[in-house]
């Protein structure tokens, strides 16, 4: 008897660190997101997504990128043009729309990639996200 109390314990201290320890892992589509930002984005972001101060603004633990969703699709999908400030930084530039070079699928997962990396903490987000923003 003394045995199963012990195994049974021993089964839940394991359940509860597994669980634990996928809450804090990176969702499935923050890989195929990394691939999207490696080959599309690091040239203007950098690869550990501090941008170039001036240039081009930093995601990293950036309010903006954690935020609302629907604004973060339409930037990426749809790009930016104009005057913006980014974490007290001041930016006139572009940033390039994606949709019609990346699939649906591959702007959530690159989104998702950038929301969930570098300090940021948004919300997985998914193709039919992508899609219902026009």
């Amino acid at each position: 008897m003394t045995k199963l109390v012990v195994l049974a314990f021993v089964a839940s201290v394991a359940v509860v660190t597994a669980a634990a320890s996928s809450a804090h892992a990176a969702p499935p589509q923050a890989a195929a997101g990394a691939k999207v930002f490696a080959a599309n984005c690091t040239g203007c972001h950098g690869a550990n997504g501090t941008g170039q101060p001036g240039v081009f603004p930093s995601l990293a633990a950036n309010p903006y990128v954690s935020g609302d969703a629907k604004r973060v699709i339409h930037t990426v999908k749809f790009g930016l043009t104009g005057k913006i400030v980014a974490k007290g930084v001041k930016y006139d530039g572009v940033m390039p729309a994606w949709r019609g070079t990346l699939r649906d699928e591959q702007i959530a997962d690159v989104i998702t990639f950038i929301r969930t990396s570098w300090k940021n903490k948004g919300s997985v987000v998914t193709a039919a996200q992508v899609r219902a923003v026009k």
